[in-house]
């Protein structure tokens, strides 16, 4: 386990460390300014947003955009209260998990395929709902309102926090973790093994439409609307926080701690990209040449560590 934080975590660390100190190099302003990146509100604002993309790259999936639109129809059109809105919001990502988990392991669909096409009937739903409408949740909120003793700027961090703890103790302290693991690296040995590789397969995609459903919760909320397009983009962020944390693309391996490290790496980058004069039209170009430079670096690490 100490092996495999030195060269996972760490690494991840370092890169985030070093990416941070850089844009504090980069943004220093003038002796008569404030700094723009170092800074405390700006450090919340980069957990606030960052935490969006690490309690769904916790479970690697997408949902986010139809649960805004369910917990922002529910709330606002029907008069529910918020907490059975949000309730029902997280059921939205309980069924994408069944209905994916039944198109690959039933239907035997490519799993690739099947979430990509699940992504696609969800994010066409919304837009059916919403009618390119948006719902205006801040509207019905109450002004500097806590939820169960916690400030809205600090409910993404602290959800992502409380999942990242629970999750990490799943994958690492029981039986479901390995067999997560196992059935990941190798299917075929997991099922010779004894592994219920169905039920491991169906529980994982499960949980992890409820993670996107309960991002989908916080930034309904954070942002103050239900759109359908609220989420548009983040499938590739998420994707990419999960393999700069270490996850591999075909299986087998893969961390929590590092999932949310990778997240606050792309959330570093989201925020101090648009303070470099220029940069912003390039915010997508830099950040594909991030991702491949971040996995050579981690794999070329692992190597090294692998054989010493």
């Amino acid at each position: 386990m100490t092996r495999f934080w030195r060269a996972r975590e760490f690494s991840t660390a370092a890169i985030l460390l070093a990416e941070i100190l850089f844009f504090a190099w980069y943004l220093w302003p003038d002796a008569d300014r404030s700094h723009p990146f170092l800074n405390g509100d700006n450090f919340l604002l980069i957990l606030k947003y960052s935490s969006i993309y690490g309690i769904a790259t916790i479970g690697a999936a997408v949902v986010i955009g139809l649960t805004t639109v369910v917990m922002g129809y529910l709330f606002v059109e029907a008069g529910w209260p918020l907490w059975a809105a949000g309730s029902a919001a997280l059921l939205v990502g309980v069924v994408t998990g069944l209905l994916s988990s039944w198109l690959i392991i039933r239907v035997k669909l490519p799993p690739f395929i099947a979430t990509l096409g699940v992504m696609g009937i969800l994010r066409g739903a919304a837009f059916i709902i919403t009618e390119a409408r948006f719902y205006d949740l801040s509207a019905k909120l109450p002004r500097n309102w806590h939820v169960a003793g916690v400030s809205i700027d600090w409910l993404g961090p602290t959800v992502m926090v409380a999942a990242a703890i629970v999750f990490q103790r799943l994958m690492t302290g029981y039986q479901w973790g390995r067999n997560v693991q196992a059935v990941g690296g190798n299917e075929m040995a997991a099922l010779f093994s004894g592994v219920p590789v169905g039920l491991i397969k169906a529980s994982a995609y499960v949980l992890s439409g409820v993670l996107a459903a309960t991002s989908g919760v916080v930034l309904a909320v954070v942002q103050g609307q239900g759109k359908a397009d609220l989420a548009t983009g983040y499938e590739l962020d998420i994707i990419a926080s999960a393999v700069v944390g270490g996850a591999s693309l075909v299986g087998g391996r893969g961390s929590v701690a590092g999932a949310v490290l990778g997240a606050l790496i792309f959330g570093v980058l989201r925020n101090a990209l648009p303070q470099i004069p220029g940069a912003t039209f390039y915010d997508r170009l830099i950040v594909g040449v991030v991702v491949i430079g971040i996995v050579v670096m981690d794999q070329v690490l692992t190597r090294r560590s692998s054989t010493t």
